[in-house]
């Protein structure tokens, strides 16, 4: 069972592997053998047969004779013409047309150009001085009078390069300009003004992913990712700005340099995301990326493109594979989704990085044009969800612990408050309890002690009238031991004081033969009385008992408890004797002091007496 999961295991991941192999695989077909140009031509014949001579004069009129036969598309290092600047003069004959307004579409261009028709100045589209205006990856429109126009018409251009390695004149369109326009702004939307607005935004998303870091500064992703996009969007800088601000030899040393640390920064994104720091391999990235630096230290332009594009741009690819490599190890092992979508948007930068590689290094044609900076694009939007769901996660779980917190302390708050109030009540158990024993030593050495004296004196006695007396002592001592009772904060719990007054109650009904059925039931934990209130409750019984041993005639007492129809709790007290008349003025004030005492333990105090016996129920509120 266990071989054939893994025999399971091991196809799915071979398909999976086979499904990306051919995906990457039609990638590169799609790439380097388009099924359709996304930059059509203009539907007019090109003029492609040129005559050229390369020469550093800015004037027309100083060229010499000597012309050599040239086709376009023409590329300077293939011709070895070994100059930056190179004439080019093209004949065409007048086509037919009602238009006025003429135009000359040059697709691809590198690095500028200036336009004369039939002797006249038609325009340029930049500086020719150093360093030369770069309108390599813009079309140009030179528009015209149609009265320029002649039955045959020479056309002349002036094309200049940083480096004759870069110099490039694709073919050339003249027609009505309303006809060639709309293939010129379509290029243009897609090669300037779509990779100048991904850039802004770009930076903008580079400060909004620093702001997350700071926020954040452990999370070191974040800085990699805001990192990774500034150099990005420098390297785009070369796409679309014309004028560059230092010479051109800094200038392609820049856009070499930011493109290896966009890819280093890459792989270290990779590895942090994924939650698998490599920092040996990081950090031979990094030495690699810096010793890259000592491009800008190159004596020319050439040197610079030689390096650059031949080994520099090698590594690049090595560098690219692996991440490409690593995040497909990642998934066939942890079946992670990230890693997944992170394959599917690395593979377009590989494929369309080695196109460009190939491009630069003249094993395809210049005007196909780099195209590496629209596969940032998803990348950009991937990564920036992903750290965006990071970051709001990280909210959500600080957010988390935060009210965790906030309940635990609450939590601990009340057990404060409960010990504080446990630690009141016992400090209150102790005063009464020091309390008790000073009345019970009280009791014992003074008043206490004295009628327990007398009691003994008294006792034996046949005296009718010393024997009454002796009673009333001994009926004292009782009230003492039940006011000291009262104080025990035991005697809170109803039921320990009912079993108290048991034992207190056991002897005067047994001296008066009268038995006690005693059928008291637990009464609920939440029946808890103050010590004043168990003083009452406990003078509510004795008296109860004290009347019924002395005016019942009754052989039996019962006391019992429970709950009601109501559901309230009761005590009760009966006898079977001959009961009493409840309007007669002595008993009826003996009644009203066990109702007092029964509204001072807010209950309700309930007397049935007849001649078969007395009923007394106490019921708790």
């Amino acid at each position: 069972m266990l071989r054939a999961s893994l025999k399971r295991t091991m196809s799915g991941k071979t398909a999976q592997l086979i499904a990306l192999c051919i995906y990457w695989l039609a990638l590169n077909l799609v790439t380097l053998h388009p099924p359709f140009d996304i930059f059509p031509k203009p539907p007019i014949s090109p003029l492609t047969a040129v005559q050229m001579q390369a020469s550093d004069f800015e004037s027309p009129a100083l060229l010499s004779d000597k012309w050599h036969e040239a086709k376009l598309p023409d590329s300077w290092l293939e011709g070895d013409y070994q100059a930056r600047q190179v004439w080019y003069r093209i004949n065409f004959p007048r086509q037919h047309s009602s238009e006025k307004v003429w135009a000359i579409y040059l697709p691809y261009v590198s690095h500028n150009a200036e336009v004369y028709l039939n002797g006249v100045w038609v325009g340029r589209a930049g500086k020719f001085a150093d360093p030369v205006s770069r309108n390599h990856n813009r079309p140009l429109l030179f528009e015209f009078n149609s009265q320029l126009l002649e039955l045959e018409n020479e056309l002349l251009l002036r094309v200049k390069a940083a480096s004759y390695r870069q110099g490039f004149l694709d073919q050339i369109f003249v027609g009505p300009a309303n006809f060639i326009q709309p293939y010129r702004d379509w290029k243009k939307l897609i090669r300037i003004d779509l990779v100048y607005w991904a850039t802004v935004g770009m930076l903008l998303l580079a400060v909004v992913v620093f702001l997350f870091w700071i926020a954040r500064t452990k999370d070191t992703i974040y800085l990699v990712f805001s990192a990774e996009l500034v150099i990005w969007s420098v390297h785009n800088f070369n796409l679309f700005v014309t004028d560059i601000p230092v010479s051109a030899r800094l200038w392609e040393a820049l856009i070499m340099t930011t493109l290896g640390w966009t890819v280093v920064l890459m792989m270290i994104f990779n590895h942090r995301y994924l939650g698998d720091k490599k920092p040996r391999l990081e950090a031979v990235a990094l030495l690699f990326s810096l010793f890259g630096c000592g491009i800008f230290f190159l004596p020319d332009v050439e040197s610079i493109l030689v390096i650059g594009y031949r080994y520099w741009d090698a590594v690049l690819i090595v560098i690219g594979s692996y991440c490409i490599g690593y995040l497909v190890q990642q998934y066939l092992h942890t079946r992670n989704k990230h890693a997944l979508l992170m394959i599917i948007v690395g593979v377009p930068m590989l494929v369309f990085g080695l196109h460009d590689i190939l491009l630069v290094n003249n094993l395809r044609s210049r005007s196909e044009g780099l195209i590496i900076q629209y596969s940032a694009l998803p990348a950009v939007i991937l990564f920036t969800w992903f750290l965006v769901r990071r970051f709001v996660n990280s909210l959500n779980i600080a957010e988390e612990l935060s009210h965790n917190l906030e309940q635990k302390i609450r939590q601990k708050e009340i057990e404060l408050q409960k010990q504080y109030r446990d630690f009141q009540r016992l400090e209150s158990e102790k005063v009464l309890a020091e309390e008790r024993e000073r009345i019970m030593r009280d009791m014992h050495d003074g008043i206490g002690g004295q009628l327990v004296s007398v009691a003994a004196q008294l006792e034996g006695n046949t005296d009718k009238a010393l024997c009454g007396v002796r009673e009333q002592v001994v009926q004292s001592i009782a009230d003492l031991r039940m006011v000291i009772d009262s104080l025990d904060p035991m005697l809170g719990d109803v039921n320990t004081l009912l079993g108290t007054m048991r034992q207190r109650l056991a002897g005067p009904l047994e001296r008066a033969n009268i038995g006690l059925i005693w059928e008291i039931q637990e009464l609920p934990n939440n029946v808890n009385l103050s010590p004043q209130q168990c003083l009452h409750l406990m003078r509510i019984i004795q008296e109860s008992v004290t009347n019924t041993i002395k005016h019942s005639g009754s052989g039996q007492l019962r006391i019992s408890s429970g709950a009601d129809d109501m559901g309230c709790w009761f005590i009760e007290i009966e006898d079977y004797g001959r009961g009493f008349d409840c309007n007669c003025a002595a008993i009826s004030r003996g009644l009203n002091n066990l109702r007092y005492r029964a509204e001072q333990l807010r209950g309700d105090l309930q007397i049935r007496s007849s001649p078969m016996g007395t009923r007394l129920r106490f019921v708790f509120a």
